[in-house]
């Protein structure tokens, strides 16, 4: 259990939780806004976001000043969006459920 190994959520944690589960139920996040909700700086998302750049190159997401959303073609890549959010996503050795 969670509990007993001693895992703790921090607020960076509970904001990326919130914008995944927008952008899997909306399709898009105003980043900034759910940030500044948080207390934290959207560039701890935004910034250096390689994942997020590769997916805006490729015309897969649309990013205007850190509103991002998907076009409605491209919904059924929601995955590799909200990927490009996780933070533990490269530190897990699990294989199932992956995105990118």
């Amino acid at each position: 259990m969670a509990t007993k190994r001693g895992y703790r959520s921090t607020e960076e944690d509970r904001l990326r939780a919130q914008i995944i589960e927008r952008l899997m139920c909306d399709f898009h996040e105003d980043v900034p806004a759910v940030a500044a909700e948080h207390g934290l700086d959207p560039g701890i998302l935004l910034d250096g976001n390689s994942r997020l750049a590769m997916l805006e190159h490729d015309g897969i997401l649309e990013n205007n000043g850190g509103v991002v959303g998907l076009r409605g073609d491209d919904r059924f890549l929601i995955r590799a969006v909200a990927a490009a959010f996780d933070a533990y996503l490269t530190q897990s050795s699990r294989a199932h459920s992956k995105a990118a």
